[in-house]
């Protein structure tokens, strides 16, 4: 049921921009348990929800010729600040202006710079020219630069909706990872894919489920044959 949610999930982001398909991580979790006897002793085995890891593999690049639109060609993210002050993460690069002058996400989150200070543009700085670097220039000169970072584990990110993610694991300034002024980086879910991973969950699915009525039957059997013999 929960690689089910997840491939469901995966599905309904496929046209979702820079989305990142994942996969659930499970875990077997041994342990002891005591049998009939005093110092009889069992193991048991389990299935644990480890948790959820995202695909860092990149989607297709699309042009939009929007200066303001940016998509990263490696697996990292940008840096973004809500209202409430809290670092997330972002790979959508659908940026604008806001009323306030700052470059924001669709969503109104403040990009940070690499000095983490939101990048402010002027009304008069024209010819936006965002370089594989980060670094902004107009015109007038230089604006700013976006603040890239990458992590050496990506298990654990906590998605906030709306493209963004959080996690407290520490970062790293990103390396070897460059900006494509001009392009939205789509969603890496392949679609087909998908589908035939949620018929194969929804036959193991409907196997286990068979396997448990037959052990049901099984059981109810043997009560019914032992309460006759006892009669």
């Amino acid at each position: 049921m929960r690689r089910m949610d997840v491939i469901a999930n995966n599905i309904a982001n496929a046209s979702t921009t820079a989305f990142k398909r994942e996969r659930v991580v499970f875990q077997d979790y041994l342990f002891e348990m005591k049998g009939e006897g005093p110092k009889d002793l069992r193991q048991v085995q389990m299935v644990l929800d480890y948790g959820v890891v995202p695909d860092m593999k990149n989607g297709e690049l699309n042009p939009t010729n929007n200066p303001l639109d940016v998509a990263l060609d490696k697996e990292g993210f940008m840096v973004v600040e809500n209202d409430q002050g809290e670092r997330l993460y972002t790979r959508n690069g659908k940026f604008q202006v806001s009323v306030a002058g700052e470059l924001v996400t669709q969503t109104g989150e403040r990009i940070l710079g690499t000095n983490d200070q939101p990048i402010r543009i002027n009304p008069e700085d024209v010819n936006i020219v965002i370089s594989d670097d980060g670094t902004i220039r107009s015109d007038l000169g230089e604006i700013g630069q976006i603040q890239m970072i990458q992590f050496d584990n990506y298990q654990g990110l906590e998605r906030r909706g709306d493209s963004l993610y959080f996690t407290d694991r520490p970062e790293r300034p990103a390396v070897g990872l460059r900006l494509v002024q001009g392009a939205l980086e789509g969603s890496n879910v392949n679609p087909i894919q998908q589908v035939t991973n949620m018929i194969s969950v929804l036959r193991s699915y409907q196997s286990m489920e068979r396997s448990l009525n037959d052990y049901s039957e099984m059981r109810d059997g043997a009560v019914d044959r032992l309460s006759r013999v006892q009669a």
